[in-house]
């Protein structure tokens, strides 16, 4: 498939990865970064390729837009309130979607930065 080609086809079920909401660790980890709505804590996250993240086969493939995806319970140190996230990522641990309830998923930049009342 030529250059051009695969820049422009997108297959069925395929999606854009979004850029920044991951750093790899390696031989076996992944970074992603979260930030509680209750009381603003960013909080990182170290998933195990090895273990935590699971890739789509057989009947399961179709189900999301990932070809592997995690779901996790995440809780910070200052507030307790339990982040509930589904992420789906491509073969390179890039986000595809997620669907995070009480925080959202922030890129490694805005984990990085500091806020002004820290």
């Amino acid at each position: 498939m030529g250059f051009l080609a695969r820049l422009f086809s997108r297959g069925k079920g395929q999606t854009r990865a979004k850029q920044g909401y991951t750093s790899i660790e390696r031989p076996h980890g992944v970074w992603v970064y979260f930030k509680c709505h209750n009381c603003g804590e960013k909080i990182p996250l170290r998933l195990r390729t090895t273990s935590e993240i699971q890739k789509r086969e057989g009947p399961d493939a179709e189900l999301g837009p990932g070809t592997l995806f995690v779901t996790k319970t995440i809780v910070g140190n200052e507030c307790y309130q339990r982040i509930e996230a589904t992420i789906d990522f491509d073969s390179r641990y890039n986000v595809v979607s997620s669907d995070v309830k009480n925080g959202e998923l922030i890129t490694k930049a805005e984990f990085e930065r500091k806020d002004e009342h820290e």
